[in-house]
């Protein structure tokens, strides 16, 4: 236990390190404190540890990865990001909705529970295409025709570079292959980490990570088309950068088949077959 602890705790301070040196020198010391603290809390009251240590890890490497990001974009990108999330989300509500109305309307009579997962997966799909393509859309719409270069020379910057969005791009794409890598070496069962110790129950943190592995290639499309977005707007063509355009096809294709697969499925359902699993 004691060199469990030991291990941990060196490859957590180890960790700590990636973050900016800002950062790091304002909380690193906080956080690995905190964190030995909580370890030795749950190992007395004799709770999983691994999940605990797993989660901690993870959630430490997303925020290295949010302050750098941050740090290279001086926050313009992302608030320019988080702001156009708001019209996606809307506008894939909105294209559900006639479907939600099919479900209740139709099925009305059969004392069913209305099928939240099936809907927000449905959503999910279409929020991923919508939040990729309607920046590029836009990007056509409103472009500045005094620009004299129709192709801008982009600033040299992880997430405004097409040769770096593309490799970004792809890394995330390929980023929850890791799970399955992990799970067939036999280092970690698949399986349990998304179905939890019992498959009969519904597991909320196996669907917070099945959810958060869906973001990875929706962050793919949104990043990848960024130089893109950019050459539209000053007048330059859609195949300016053709690497960036088919991870953006790929991703969004992809996103729209499985929002097409579920409503071919579940048509049935919506116009009111009374057995149709």
């Amino acid at each position: 236990m004691a060199d469990n602890q030991a291990m941990l705790h060196s490859l957590y301070k180890k960790l700590l390190k990636f973050y900016p040196q800002e950062f790091r020198e304002q909380l690193a010391e906080s956080m690995e404190q905190t964190f030995n603290d909580r370890y030795i809390e749950m190992r007395n009251a004799q709770q999983a540890l691994f999940s605990f240590t797993t989660w901690t890890f993870a959630e430490t490497t997303v925020g290295i990865f949010r302050e750098h990001l941050l740090l290279i974009s001086s926050g313009d990108i992302m608030q320019t990001m988080l702001k156009t999330i708001g019209s996606p989300a809307l506008l894939s509500l909105l294209l559900i909705l006639p479907f939600m109305l099919m479900e209740v309307v139709n099925r009305r009579n059969f004392n069913e529970d209305f099928p939240f997962v099936l809907f927000f997966a449905m959503w999910l799909n279409l929020f991923a295409v919508s939040s990729i393509l309607l920046p590029i859309v836009r990007g056509k719409w409103i472009t500045n025709p005094d620009m004299a270069n129709p192709v801008p020379v982009q600033k040299n910057t992880l997430l405004t570079n097409p040769k770096s969005t593309a490799i970004i791009g792809v890394a995330l794409i390929l980023a929850p292959g890791i799970l399955p890598l992990l799970d067939s070496l036999g280092w970690l069962s698949l399986d349990r980490l998304v179905n939890g110790p019992n498959p009969e129950v519904e597991y909320l943190p196996g669907l917070f990570i099945t959810v958060s592995l869906i973001l990875f290639p929706i962050a793919a499309g949104i990043i990848s088309g960024r130089p893109i977005v950019s050459t539209l707007r000053a007048g330059g063509g859609l195949f300016a950068h053709p690497t960036n355009l088919i991870i953006v096809v790929f991703i969004s294709s992809t996103f729209a088949i499985g929002f097409a697969s579920f409503i071919i499925d579940q048509w049935p359902c919506f116009i009111g077959v009374p057995v149709c699993d």
